[in-house]
């Protein structure tokens, strides 16, 4: 079946080349965009499954619930978290990363690289292999060191790395580690991976310690500094030791308000698997990607059945004969499914090319590194083929019962092939109907999403983003606060520099901030969580915050600054805060004193400034001025008719005259807000966009082909309307609005598919566009223009023939 079938597929594309070329091309396309997606959608979904004990672990997380606020739910918890898990569960297995840098001394050059301090029991939490040294012992000793084969390559070279040193300064240590091992690089799918967002990043591994004399918060609940990871042996022992929770809460919290802790405090286990697609919204998109992938699968597939059904009647002739010399229909439909699939097998192996070539493209479109393995356990050959058997039998089946049910008799008696009636015009014009309607749902979803992601892109976010460079090496613990004025001073010097200043939370990153309970001046409840944020001087001068009544904050005003505890200073709070602490307008708020550890006087009120996510809405914020002393600050530099990258450069060398041995970070506030939080929503639209295009093209493909097949079918009927006096304008026309109405019909399909599925998609913003009719009218439009444009050809060539050639057709 299958060899008659290689042999069919040979004489068709010797005898209709411009034929097959449209069902191979076709078909191959729609495979590529498959594999492609199917293969980013696995590379979503696999996230540490490249360690073997990934199943077992859990992250813990803490959701705070407090009055008046929704539940805020975090991976990060206590310092002290896993002592006192353990101290009440013997036996517990688990260990804590608490992310950091290292400034690595290497020959008088100082290189920044992420570091985690883990405990001893880390490789027995999470089984990861190491090239050299011993897993039991490697993270024990004080000053010892793990480091990645990337590491060990750049530092040491080929040598072996084991028993080396390097000098580096982490917090307040600086001096010599031993390397004590070397563990695998960490792939791409990751939450660990160097480059990962997720804060968990590693490249090397220190030993745990813990100092009370600077680390006075290490027990308390309501400070979350680190990751802290929990092993159990299945799914059933970690959802036992979960339901333990609240009274191990309650055991150790202070209780608040007189209430137990577990009431505002929940913890819960997360399969550490299931951490990268934790948010619904980004699940739903994967998913989305790959059902993108499958529906374009599955237009290449009707694709094929309406040309293959479109062609079945050139082929009447040849199935007569064959049953008139003994041929059954079963032997020919498992013949034209033989076919079928010899056609498919050809369009995977070009599909499966397309995809090869596509992969560096996408994987700088998508920013991922996916790679098609062919064989092993994650091979692609077996599912492959496996496919092609799928999508031929699909795609065969039909277009053999139609070829296998003629009956010899009525087709040698006639002078024509059969057309397959009206029932197989109906099949066709269904079938374009349905392509054309995923299509065009495609082309709406691509066009919000587009539209979506220049919003984020340029929408006002309360700040000037434009020529603002932040410098998060500035809140390394290695500096000193009379190196970090020194610093901050240096840079306001430097040409082209006009503002500087500091502040524990800068776009698209954050240090230390707070939030608490701000009672409301009218004592009405509940009271709203505001955020507090440390600023330095010229805060809101140097990100250009709308100032919308009263004044900043500064030193100009001694009254102003928190370092004088115990006493009423000034604070500015943000246009969300002064809402939800009840006044009437901005300037209602100046001048009232409010609650916030000290007594806070509002001297002024700012427009809402988006740092983070345009997911979630900005948080009510009130800014405290300090002089000095802020914890873990991020500078940020103003700067005016200069290149970034020159004053970058700038920077560095006035930090290097000040702090030489603290490597030096700066980066724009355009691209930290989108390595942050836009790029991942953009790398996805651009995957759905380059599939969805394709999707318009294969269906495309299959217009032109029907098309091609209908006009040549109606050159009777075309010579007859212009014999009595049909223009071709006239023919055009009829034949451009037959295969016009299955593509307007199909709007009718998609614009309400498509409606509801981007206000899913779009409600996962809080800043986002209005879902408009124009992108529906749109896309409508450029449907009906391409299909347009699509057939025009062939409707001219035919309206224009001559209508005596046209009657002697045939």
């Amino acid at each position: 079946m299958f060899t008659a079938g290689i042999g069919a597929v040979q004489r068709y594309l010797l005898r209709h080349p411009g034929h097959a070329l449209l069902d191979i091309g076709g078909l191959a396309i729609g495979l590529a965009v498959f594999i492609v997606l199917a293969l980013y959608v696995k590379y979503e979904t696999s996230y540490e499954s490249w360690f073997d004990s990934a199943d077992e672990v859990y992250i813990v997380r803490d959701t705070w619930t407090l009055p008046g606020t929704p539940p805020n739910t975090t991976p990060i918890t206590m310092g002290g978290l896993l002592d006192q898990l353990r101290g009440d569960y013997s036996g517990l297995v688990g260990t804590r990363i608490w992310p950091a840098n290292a400034a690595v001394n290497i020959g008088g050059q100082v290189a920044s690289e992420p570091v985690a301090l883990a405990d001893a029991s880390f490789f027995k939490t999470f089984d990861w292999p190491l090239v050299a040294g011993d897993p039991a012992t490697a993270l024990q000793a004080p000053g010892s060191v793990v480091v990645s084969e990337t590491i060990a390559r750049k530092y040491f070279g080929t040598a072996s790395a084991l028993g080396r040193t390097l000098n580096m300064g982490v917090g307040d240590r600086t001096g010599a580690y031993r390397v004590t091992g070397v563990m695998r690089d960490i792939p791409g799918n990751s939450m660990f991976h160097p480059t990962a967002s997720s804060s968990a990043s590693i490249s090397m591994l220190l030993p745990m310690t813990y100092d009370p004399a600077i680390q006075p918060n290490w027990y308390s609940w309501s400070t979350e500094q680190l990751w802290t990871f929990l092993r159990f042996p299945d799914d059933s022992a970690a959802k036992s030791f979960e339901k333990g929770l609240p009274a191990f809460i309650d055991r150790h919290a202070p209780s608040s308000a007189g209430k137990p802790m577990s009431g505002i405090l929940k913890q819960s286990l997360l399969p550490l698997r299931d951490f990268h697609l934790v948010e619904p919204a980004d699940r739903i998109t994967v998913m989305t990607l790959g059902i993108v992938g499958l529906l374009t699968l599955l237009i290449a597939t009707i694709n094929y059945v309406n040309l293959a059904t479109a062609r079945a009647a050139l082929r009447a002739r040849e199935v007569a004969i064959r049953k008139v010399v003994g041929a059954t229909q079963i032997q020919l439909i498992l013949r034209f499914i033989g076919e079928a699939i010899a056609t498919v097998a050809l369009a995977a192996l070009v599909g499966l090319t397309l995809a090869e070539l596509a992969l560096p493209f996408v994987n700088s479109l998508g920013g991922t590194d996916l790679a098609i393995a062919y064989f092993g356990w994650d091979g692609i050959l077996f599912p492959l083929l496996l496919l092609i058997l799928v999508v031929g039998t699909l795609a065969g089946i039909y277009p053999a019962l139609i070829l296998s049910s003629y009956q010899p008799a009525s087709v040698l008696a006639s002078d024509r092939n059969p057309a397959g009636g009206r029932s197989g015009v109906l099949l066709r014009e269904t079938l374009v109907t349905l392509q054309f309607a995923v299509a065009i749902a495609f082309a709406i979803g691509t066009a919000v999403l587009l539209a979506q992601a220049n919003h984020v892109r340029e929408a006002d976010l309360g700040f000037r983003r434009d020529g603002l460079i932040l410098i998060p090496s500035f809140k390394s613990s290695s500096l000193d606060p009379s190196q970090r004025s020194t610093i901050l001073n240096s840079f306001r010097s430097i040409p082209g520099v006009t503002l500087a200043t500091q502040s524990d939370s800068a776009p698209g990153d954050s240090s230390t901030t707070s939030a608490m309970n701000i009672p409301r001046p009218d004592g009405l409840k509940p009271d709203p969580i505001l955020t507090l944020t440390d600023i330095g001087s010229d805060y809101f001068e140097t990100y250009g915050a709308r100032l919308l009544a009263g004044r900043t904050l500064g030193t100009v005003f001694g009254s102003d600054d928190s370092i004088n505890e115990g006493v009423t200073t000034g604070a500015v709070i943000n246009r969300t805060a002064a809402a939800s602490l009840g006044f009437e307008s901005p300037a209602a708020a100046l001048g009232k004193t409010v609650l916030a550890g000290d007594q806070r006087t509002i001297v002024g009120v700012v427009d809402d400034i988006r740092f983070r996510s345009p997911h979630y809405p900005v948080p009510p914020m009130m800014y405290l001025f300090r002089s000095r002393d802020l914890v873990n600050p991020i500078a940020a530099v103003r700067f005016e008719g200069a290149d970034p990258r020159s004053v970058i450069a700038r920077l560095r060398l006035a930090w290097r005259t000040i702090a030489p041995n603290v490597p030096f970070a700066a980066v724009t506030a355009e691209a930290n807000l989108a390595e942050a939080y836009w790029r991942s929503d953009e790398q996805r639209s651009r995957l759905f966009a380059l599939g969805a295009g394709l999707a318009v093209l294969i269906g495309c493909v299959g217009l032109y082909g029907l098309a091609s097949f209908s006009a040549a079918r109606r050159m009777r009927e075309i010579g007859i309307r212009k014999a009595l006096g049909a223009t071709t304008a006239d023919i055009a026309g009829l034949l451009l609005g037959q295969f016009l109405r299955p593509v307007l019909i199909a709007n009718l399909i998609a614009w309400p598919i498509a409606f509801f599925a981007m206000r899913t998609w779009l409600s996962r913003f809080d800043d986002r566009v209005s879902l408009g009719v124009e992108y529906f009218l749109a896309a409508t439009f450029l449907a009906v223009s391409v299909a347009a444009v699509t057939v025009l050809a062939q409707t001219v060539r035919a309206a224009r023939a001559e209508p005596a050639r046209a009657l002697r057709y045939e």
